[in-house]
């Protein structure tokens, strides 16, 4: 009977750690890519990137890259730019791996959307054919909303450890 009861109860943690696993990853990052705060000449605060950068310390590059892709399904159907979803990729596994070598969150966001630039700004001006100055406009605004979600994530860390 005691067997039954410690398989029972590590069933339970598997399917907790599975369904935040599946939250974190997927439905976090889908549900916060519908939020956005427009400011500053109809510019956007997108929340989705709070989820990739949780996902990437939490679950690694492969979290990064899983919450990189649902995070920007919408926004990229929206848009019909395609190459968003590479890019948030590209974002989420470098925040991982960063973050992996140096434990500062915040460092490893920054490091990471730098990383991410050739990508954006190749794929925006070239193939999407946004103007030079939106995509300035456009750099400026992810650095400062992702230094934002890494600042309040990386206060909050200890916290969030708990929770999951």
């Amino acid at each position: 009977m005691e067997n039954f009861s410690t398989t029972t109860q590590s069933n339970a943690a598997f399917y907790r750690k599975a369904v935040s696993v599946l939250t974190i990853l997927i439905l976090l990052p889908f549900l916060l890519s519908l939020i956005n705060i427009s400011f500053a000449q109809s510019w956007k605060l997108h929340f989705f990137p709070a989820a990739i950068i949780l996902a990437a310390v939490f679950y690694g590059v492969t979290g990064g890259f899983v919450a990189g892709i649902s995070g920007s399904l919408y926004t990229a159907l929206f848009l019909g730019n395609p190459y968003i979803i590479a890019g948030n990729v590209i974002f989420g596994m470098l925040a991982a791996l960063f973050y992996k070598k140096s434990e500062n969150l915040v460092l490893s966001a920054i490091l990471a959307c730098i990383c991410q630039l050739p990508w954006l700004i190749l794929t925006d001006y070239y193939l999407v054919h946004l103007s030079a100055e939106f995509i300035a406009r456009l750099v400026v605004v992810l650095l400062i909303a992702n230094i934002f979600w890494a600042v309040l994530i990386s206060i909050n860390l200890k916290h969030i450890r708990k929770l999951l």
